[in-house]
């Protein structure tokens, strides 16, 4: 197999990085952009839009009414698309993407935009990509929702709430995955003249046509909080880190800004300063083993499971049961790693990973696989901050959600070869 050389040539590192913008921001106002267009004439102008492939592809997508979009293998733009396309009278749009979509959870959502009066065919296998839509005028209602596969099928419906006749009544499932992006959705419905209410705990979510004129001519896109957990996954794996993360913001609309608590447990400290935040590694060496919760912060996992076993932490993370339906499986993609680094874990496969951080024999550069999963390229090539080199089947997935990754992890004197 082929792979790629990342080594790490400081043990001391010291920098400022340019984070890319949220692509979950990003495409989040997008798509409101485009129905307050739609709608109201409104022409709001959004600064620090993600360069993301991600969001490049929703972008094109968003001016085309008929014929083929392929959205390749990415999910967030699969789900906001099936339900504004819906929502929109005289699209007839094919909707497709990798052979990995077919595996991505979709059913839940069509089956809730049906209940709304949608038109929506399955050109393959019965629940699952690719899909036919034909759009036209939903007239909106009271439904129930899966929350627990994807909270993207939530927001994809909280999105285009403008277009329903009628409003529409949320009530979410039981269990509740990637809650904050819930939160963040309803924050930008705000921010873009619209009035959600939320009531979570309770489980429902009720939304309505009214618009509040807010005279909006820009919308700032934060700094990705996602993305920098690989930062602060290299601070904790260096020797001396003192990194500041510019973009970024707190408090933040973005539910990940909890990695900064998250790693401050583990040794890395933030500070808010004027151009974002500035993370420094301290002596701080937990005593027990720590358990994390992940289930609202999926992306989150993969740095702190690759962080804390170069630097010999063990954990346990609950709430994994999203990462199976993601990019790759990435549950099983991080328990291959960990049997490369010779570190015992512990996992049912489905929700949880522990590892007790202690490498049984050394790791002699077998590949890490990253599935092309961009996550999992980002937080493998870290790793090289603790091992000095590691081998990657591939690092070019990365421009899924951070194009420029491998230009700032050089400030950190990571080479590729």
């Amino acid at each position: 197999m082929k792979s790629v050389k990342i080594s790490a040539t400081k043990t001391h590192i010291k920098g400022q990085i340019n984070l890319p913008a949220s692509k979950s921001i990003s495409n989040r106002a997008l798509i409101l952009q485009a129905i307050n267009q739609q709608l109201h004439r409104s022409n709001c102008t959004i600064i620090n839009l993600s360069t993301a492939d991600d969001t490049q592809i929703l972008t094109k997508a968003l001016s085309v009414k008929e014929g083929k979009v392929d959205i390749k293998n990415a999910g967030t733009c699969a789900r906001f698309l099936c339900a504004f396309y819906a929502a929109f009278p005289g699209v007839n749009i094919e909707l497709c993407g990798e052979s990995r979509m077919a595996e991505r959870p979709i059913k839940d959502l069509v089956e809730a935009l049906r209940i709304l009066g949608a038109d929506i065919v399955y050109l393959d296998a019965e629940g699952k990509f690719p899909i036919q839509i034909k759009g036209q005028q939903l007239a909106g209602g009271t439904i129930q929702i899966s929350a627990e596969a994807s909270s993207q099928f939530v927001s994809a419906l909280m999105l285009i709430s403008p277009l329903l006749s009628s409003g529409l009544n949320l009530s979410l499932s039981e269990k509740i995955v990637s809650k904050p992006y819930i939160e963040m959705t309803a924050a930008l419905l705000k921010d873009f003249g619209y009035a959600p209410e939320l009531a979570i705990a309770a489980h429902q979510i009720k939304l309505s046509q009214a618009y509040l004129p807010s005279n909006l001519e820009t919308y700032e896109v934060e700094a990705d909080w996602s993305s920098a957990a690989f930062f602060y996954e290299a601070a904790l794996l260096s020797e001396e880190a003192e990194l500041t993360l510019n973009g970024l913001r707190l408090p933040s609309i973005q539910g990940d800004a909890i990695v900064a608590n998250w790693f401050e447990e583990l040794g890395v400290k933030s500070q808010l300063v004027q151009t974002g935040i500035k993370i420094h590694k301290t002596n701080k060496v937990p005593g027990e083993v720590l358990t994390f919760d992940c289930t609202d912060y999926p992306d989150l996992s993969i740095a702190l499971v690759c962080a804390t076993a170069g630097a010999g932490i063990a954990i346990r993370a609950n709430g994994l049961s999203s990462l199976v339906h993601k990019e790759s499986n990435r549950l099983d993609a991080l328990l291959n790693l960990l049997d490369k680094l010779h570190i015992k874990t512990e996992s049912d496969k489905q929700s949880y990973l522990a590892h007790d951080g202690l490498q049984r024999q050394f790791y002699h550069g077998e590949i890490l696989t990253t599935e092309k999963d961009h996550r999992l390229a980002m937080a493998y090539g870290m790793l090289a901050q603790y091992f000095s080199l590691v081998r990657v089947s591939e690092i070019n997935s990365v421009v899924k959600s951070f194009p420029q990754f491998w230009v700032e992890a050089a400030k950190l004197g990571l080479e590729v070869d």
